[in-house]
């Protein structure tokens, strides 16, 4: 067995089969595992900024088995995550079956002998051959390219996002930083800490802008979202859209105006498409706002045109001088083309791209025996938990355990899905989240009951949701009010999978912990 990729799931993925006795080899286009988490100065790589706090709380990057260390912090950086993941793969020995430095450039399907045939950048005449591949590379793969108007008469730097690493290089200098999204909050704010000139925030939308800590408490945003609470919100997000819409996006706008007042139309961020129809995009910065408050970023629209060798125009007609470089943050895009002979595509519409062809957006049902994708994946809130559940589920799934529907079934599946794809994509445009929007709830449900995590059985309603709550009500408490952590997936014995002997334990601290940090900013704040 071959996984593409040492990403969190990547690692996960690779741990499960090898406990499950599958002989695994993984290939990593980077020198260390971590994905994107872990720094690289190789600009053909993309690399988050040291600079970079995640979203989320710390809970939600936790790996199952593997408790955070002490004190991690609960606004997580980069580099911090990073180590973490090292740390995981070196505790489970997963070095041993990685081999670095190396970039697929071919799959095929080897149908006399039923294996999948693999080409690396440095052995392009030598491919090697595996029964079934786990494709884990992540959205991060294919930096979008774009041609300004005007952009030959530009003497200045043009580079994408990816390719930034030392912000310090561009201190007293003038920056355009173009999009808006997470990546476009991360450049402009670590421009102004490393002492940048002008520094423009150009987009041609806003965004939902959402403070990830209290600053006077240090409680998360996020940690409300508890796993009793989520599957409500699952509900709401497929049957009730627009009061799901209208929910998330008064939560947002309040906590924008607890964190910062006035959401002021100069700035452009207001208008800003609603989070239950698929087109919002959520920026998570804790000082962006401030930023463009003090006057240290300077919001404006989109790009008009290169107007000069340093002059760039907006949309509204201001001009800006003497302009040194422009970032482009414009997300990235997958690169399909690799894994034609494994999926297929329903052929690109006028408004729409070619949709690939897979069960929960992992099986390719001609070859749900042989290959999954577990990156084509995008859930509200944060992603580690859903990668890592489908990195739990798939083991399961190809040893026999978990049984997949009939061909038909994933057929019918793929069909409905696609047509409801199609007019989410549709109305979102290019801003979107593409292919990757699955149901949450239809997606987590199944992928949990393939895993055996037994959660939803025992966080609910059901008998043994009562019969948790009656023997173990710190257990149950502690589950139910913490934001989803992947210690959860490993606290039930459901028959497939061995539990983790210190999930009882280290659920019950993240809870403790979460419980103190609450109590003692209360008292801050009072």
């Amino acid at each position: 067995m071959k996984i593409a990729a040492g990403s969190p799931a990547g690692m996960v993925a690779m741990k499960e089969f090898r406990d499950l006795g599958f002989d695994v080899t993984v290939f990593e286009k980077r020198s260390d595992v971590g994905g994107v988490w872990t720094w690289t100065e190789d600009a053909d790589s993309t690399t988050a900024l040291k600079e970079t706090k995640l979203c989320n709380n710390k809970y939600s990057v936790a790996l199952p088995d593997y408790p955070l260390p002490k004190g991690f912090p609960w606004t997580v950086a980069a580099p911090d995550l990073g180590s973490y993941l090292s740390s995981y793969a070196k505790h489970f020995d997963l070095y041993r079956n990685i081999h670095f430095n190396k970039t697929v450039t071919n799959l095929t399907r080897d149908h006399t002998h039923q294996k999948w045939q693999l080409t690396f950048s440095d052995a392009l005449s030598t491919p090697l051959s595996f029964d079934k591949i786990v494709w884990c590379t992540g959205g991060f793969v294919k930096p979008k390219r774009l041609i300004l108007p005007g952009q030959e008469s530009f003497k200045g730097r043009i580079l994408h996002s990816s390719q930034a690493r030392d912000l310090s290089a561009f201190k007293d200098q003038n920056v355009v930083v173009l999009g808006i999204g997470n990546t476009a909050a991360d450049v402009a704010n670590a421009l102004v800490q490393h002492g940048a000139g002008k520094i423009y925030f150009s987009h041609r939308r806003g965004a939902k802008i959402l403070r990830p800590c209290d600053p006077k408490t240090g409680v998360p945003s996020d940690v409300m979202l508890t796993t009793s609470l989520v599957p409500i919100t699952w509900m709401l997000q497929k049957h009730c859209p627009a009061v799901y819409g209208w929910m998330m996006d008064s939560a947002v706008a309040q906590n924008f105006k607890d964190s910062w007042g006035e959401n002021k139309p100069e700035w452009g961020l207001v208008d800003s498409p609603g989070m239950g129809d698929g087109q919002h995009v959520v920026v998570c910065s804790q000082d962006l706002v401030p930023n463009i408050q003090n006057g240290s970023i300077l919001s404006v629209p989109g790009i008009k045109a290169l107007a000069g060798p340093n002059t760039v125009e907006f949309d509204n007609g201001q001009v800006a001088e003497g302009i040194d470089a422009i970032i482009l943050c414009i997300g990235y895009a997958d690169d399909m083309d690799i894994l034609k002979e494994a999926i297929e595509f329903t052929p690109a519409q006028s408004d729409t791209p070619a949709l690939p062809g897979l069960y929960m957006n992992i099986f390719p049902p001609k070859y749900a025996d042989s290959f999954a994708h577990l990156s084509l994946t995008h859930l509200f809130g944060p992603q580690i938990p859903g990668r890592v559940l489908a990195a739990l589920a798939l083991p399961q799934i190809w040893a026999g355990r978990s049984p997949l529907p009939p061909l038909s079934i994933m057929s019918t599946w793929i069909t409905t899905h696609q047509t409801w794809l199609t007019q989410r994509i549709a109305k979102a445009g290019p801003n979107g989240n593409g292919y990757q929007e699955v149901h949450n709830g239809d997606w987590s449900y199944f992928l949990h009951e393939a895993a055996g995590t037994g959660l939803y059985e025992y966080v609910g309603w059901g008998w043994r949701a009562w019969g948790l709550w009656w023997r173990d009500r710190e257990l149950y408490r502690a589950i139910s009010n913490l934001p989803i952590c992947t210690y959860s997936y490993r606290v039930f014995d459901m028959g497939k999978r061995r539990p983790w002997e210190g999930a009882r334990q280290a659920l019950i601290e993240a809870w403790r912990e979460l419980e103190d940090l609450k109590k003692a900013g209360g008292k801050k704040d009072k």
